[in-house]
């Protein structure tokens, strides 16, 4: 191994490569996180202006979208809102004809804290990006659930790997062919 190391054409190429690795690793990272991250700006849009409506005192019935989303086959944005015990007001969202609600331990969780954000699978295949807010009128007082599927930020995911294991492939290999060039003798 140490007479492996001791080549200069080698040391080159592990640092080319391990640097390479580090800048597309970061990279990859920044740009999944993004993804993932910029799928809770609409539910987190859509949970302020629903409370926003409810604060009003409108009817949970009049600022839940009339379009309903299939949580297991649409992209759409949905609503529910349900009083302090968790039953459902409205909703603008079904999966196998019912309106899903997330786990009992998020409904404690927004109550003590006013928000939550979190990653929702009511059912294989479904992954929802979602936001629960807590609100309060001067009739009645809840959580409005908001969320949509992640199957759009999910497949860009999916694109972004391939992308970086080609390039890191194509760097591996382009360098190591670099390397491996026989070096040229000056001729007398």
């Amino acid at each position: 191994m140490k007479q492996l190391l001791a080549k200069s054409s080698l040391r080159v190429w592990l640092a080319i490569v391990g640097s390479a690795t580090l800048v597309l690793a970061g990279t990859y990272t920044m740009v999944q996180q993004s993804t993932r991250l910029s799928a809770d700006d609409l539910p987190l849009s859509t949970a302020q202006t629903t409370v926003n409506k409810l604060a009003t005192d409108a009817q949970p019935t009049d600022v839940v979208p009339a379009l309903k989303s299939d949580l297991r086959n649409d992209s759409l944005p949905f609503v529910i809102i349900t009083d302090d015990s968790q039953h459902v007001l409205a909703s603008s969202a079904t999966l196998d004809g019912k309106t899903p609600l997330p786990p009992t331990g998020t409904f404690a969780f927004t109550k003590d804290h006013g928000t939550d954000r979190f990653t929702w699978q009511p059912a294989d295949g479904v992954r929802l990006a979602t936001r629960i807010v807590t609100y309060k009128n001067s009739a009645s007082s809840g959580f409005v659930v908001t969320g949509q599927s992640l199957k759009q930020a999910e497949n860009r995911i999916a694109t972004y790997s391939k992308l970086a294991i080609a390039t890191w492939l194509a760097v591996m290999a382009w360098t190591l062919f670099l390397v491996m060039m026989p070096e040229r003798t000056k001729k007398p």
